[in-house]
């Protein structure tokens, strides 16, 4: 059975309460067991304190009836109740010589009205057993001592001593079954759980748990789960309407904003009010792009785009991204490298497109002069990296990095709106895969690690 089965299936909260349910009732088993052993005990010892009372008044009545000479010959022809193998009978104390049945020396019994516990020796080469013997006084001044021997309470012990063995056993392979019954329902039902929980996180506001009317504690949980994701999926989907409209109405009046300044810089002919416009056009045309990209993330995230996802090789589709950034990167003096292995997956190619060029955008703006795309293929799927010489981003700040709109210190003297990573990030959650921040692969010119940006896609 493997690891991570017995991992998911016994956790360690589950063998503790398997553990505690089979210590009680392997406690209960063996108190039972015990009370029953207890219970047989008394009533074969009720048994033999009757069975030495009969003995002995049989005794007596042959004792009263023929005297010495019938009771000796009564015990030594084992007649009537001596007869019994277990029963033993001595007649000690008078001029003439003891009279014995079964016993080899006479055991020591006081005489009383009760029977009490003895050590029988029924033989010279034998080994003393417990006996229950009771002893009175003829009127001949003799001594009769009659008992019953109690080998059966080892058998007794013997017989608790397997019914406990087997009890056990019988508990360890129940508490086993019980086990992975129990964790098969629980681990089914919480992974359930798990996995529609995992599907709202990434986006899928439409996951549901199926219904079902057990009424226990897992089916008042899937209840409460499905109405929490109703209402978020609500407010998602009020929030999504509200900022894809707003961006939606803001592009009409940036496009008109647009085209003033253009007519504007034709009719003005002054060198400082051209620059002037020149800055305002500038400042408009990153304001639409800013609009434009918070709109497709709006629809990205809100699930509003087609799926079109075909088989990809990301080895090629990084190819000719990078042939087209080389003019731009040879411009501003940046090295462009592709180091690239064929990646197969099942991806929208024109949402991937746009990711890595966010990111070769992103390195270009932010990075340092050395920069490198590369591809390669993983166990699940593929991933595309594009690596900087840059300032990089600290550790604590890569969480924020991706959430949108969020510009960090070292940013704020660039343009860009802050979505750059955010919509790469949309577009790994779209296809089920993650972006992961990290360092450079060497120091840059002025001692920085640089920033790795992976855009991991599921095959």
């Amino acid at each position: 059975m493997p690891a991570a089965f017995v991992r998911r299936r016994f956790s360690p909260t589950m063998v503790r309460l398997v553990g505690a349910v089979f210590v009680l009732q392997l406690f209960s088993n063996a108190a039972a067991i015990f009370f029953l052993r207890t219970q047989l005990v008394e009533v074969v010892q009720a048994d033999r304190v009757r069975q030495v009372v009969d003995v002995r008044d049989d005794m007596l009545a042959a004792y009263y009836d023929g005297g010495r000479g019938e009771l000796a010959d009564f015990i030594l022809s084992r007649r009537g109740s001596a007869a019994d193998p277990t029963v033993f009978v001595a007649l000690t104390g008078g001029a003439e010589a003891p009279v014995l049945s079964n016993l080899s020396q006479v055991p020591r019994v006081p005489v009383g009205a009760r029977p009490v516990r003895v050590k029988v020796m029924h033989g010279a080469d034998t080994l003393p057993t417990d006996g229950l013997a009771l002893a009175g006084r003829l009127p001949d001044g003799e001594t009769l001592v009659v008992g019953v021997a109690s080998n059966s309470d080892r058998r007794f012990d013997l017989a608790f001593a397997t019914a406990i063995g087997v009890t056990t056993a019988v508990a360890v392979v129940l508490a086993s079954l019980s086990a992975a019954l129990l964790g098969l329902v629980i681990s089914h039902r919480t992974h359930e759980i798990a996995e529609t929980a995992a599907e709202l996180a990434s986006g899928n506001f439409g996951a549901r748990l199926p219904s079902a009317e057990t009424g226990d504690g897992f089916d008042h949980l899937r209840r409460q789960i499905n109405l929490m994701a109703e209402r978020i999926d609500q407010l998602v989907s009020q929030l999504a309407a509200v900022s894809g409209a707003l961006a939606h109405d803001l592009r009409s009046p940036v496009t008109r904003l647009t085209a003033a300044i253009e007519r504007a810089s034709a009719l003005v002919g002054e060198p400082q009010a051209l620059d002037a416009l020149e800055a305002a056009r500038a400042d408009a045309d990153a304001l639409r792009a800013m609009l434009e990209t918070a709109l497709e993330l709006s629809r990205l995230e809100g699930g509003a785009v087609a799926d079109r996802r075909a088989p990809l090789d990301l080895a090629t589709l990084a190819e000719d991204l990078v042939e087209l950034y080389e003019p731009l990167a040879e411009q501003e003096g940046v090295t462009l490298v592709a180091q690239l292995q064929p990646a197969g997956v099942v991806a929208d190619r024109e949402l991937v497109s746009r990711a890595l060029a966010n990111l070769i955008d992103n390195a270009m703006k932010y990075g340092g002069r050395h920069l490198v795309v590369r591809t390669r293929r993983v166990d699940a799927g593929g991933e595309i990296t594009v690596v900087d010489d840059g300032p990089g981003i600290a550790p604590d700040d890569r969480a924020r990095a991706v959430e949108r709109f969020v510009r960090l210190d070292n940013a704020r003297t660039r343009p860009g709106g802050g979505l750059g990573l955010a919509m790469v990030a949309a577009v790994a959650r779209l296809h089920g895969g993650a972006l992961v921040l990290g360092d450079g692969d060497a120091a840059g010119p002025e001692g920085q690690r640089g920033l790795s940006a992976t855009l991991s896609l599921p095959r």
